[in-house]
């Protein structure tokens, strides 16, 4: 009986281990989301990873926290936006104190676009993709 114990909790420890993923080190495209600034100057950024695992950083951490896995065809849908978008808007840079950010991110390459309310107002399209982005946040 006591094997069997051992056996079990071997393997659960396994499976856990293997949902621990570092999102700097993933090669396939990734969505990275999120705001910052302010008097702590504090990031809250989000990793939405191809694979649908979507990740929690904040600027103080050191780890990422798994959040959720996200269903596959949101997942194509939302990657399918962020390239249209990121095609349609080459650069927008307009951080202020307290800014938000979307990236998309492969192998090889990062494109960022970065906002604040309080600077002149960004494209329309950015915003709704972000909200679509924060709404897996806040479903988790």
């Amino acid at each position: 009986m006591k094997i069997n114990i051992l056996t079990f909790a071997f393997f659960v420890s396994l499976i856990a281990c293997s949902h621990k993923m570092n999102p700097n080190k993933y090669k396939k495209s990734q969505i990275i989301f999120g705001s910052g600034g302010g008097f702590t100057n504090l990031v809250n950024e989000y990793h939405l990873l191809e694979n649908g695992r979507l990740y929690h950083k904040r600027s103080t951490d050191t780890t990422f926290t798994e959040l959720s896995k996200q269903n596959a065809d949101s997942i194509k849908i939302l990657f399918a936006k962020a390239k249209v978008l990121f095609a349609e808007i080459k650069e927008f840079h307009k951080p202020g104190n307290m800014y938000y950010f979307i990236k998309i991110k492969d192998d090889s390459t990062t494109k960022e676009l970065t906002w604040s309310t309080s600077k002149e107002s960004s494209p329309a399209s950015v915003k709704d993709l972000f909200k679509e982005l924060m709404n897996l946040v806040n479903l988790k």
